[in-house]
């Protein structure tokens, strides 16, 4: 088992939210994956808010457990 950042982004004038998985890195234990986000929050970020701009009006972080063969 590993780990992995899902990034939930909400938008504004709709209740509909978008789940995006960061891929560049995994982790073995939730620890390490909070570790990275405290430590990387913009990094994360930065690509949804310049494509999604003002639409843009929230956003949440996980660290979520996958099972099989890592990436």
């Amino acid at each position: 088992m590993w780990f992995v950042i899902t990034i939930m982004l909400s938008f504004n004038h709709t209740d509909g939210t978008l789940i995006r998985e960061y891929k560049k890195k995994t982790f073995s234990d939730t620890w390490e994956c909070h570790e990275f986000i405290s430590e990387n929050k913009m990094i994360l970020l930065s690509p949804h808010i310049i494509k999604y701009g003002i639409k843009l009006k929230g956003f949440e972080f996980y660290c979520e457990s996958r099972q099989g063969q890592e990436v």
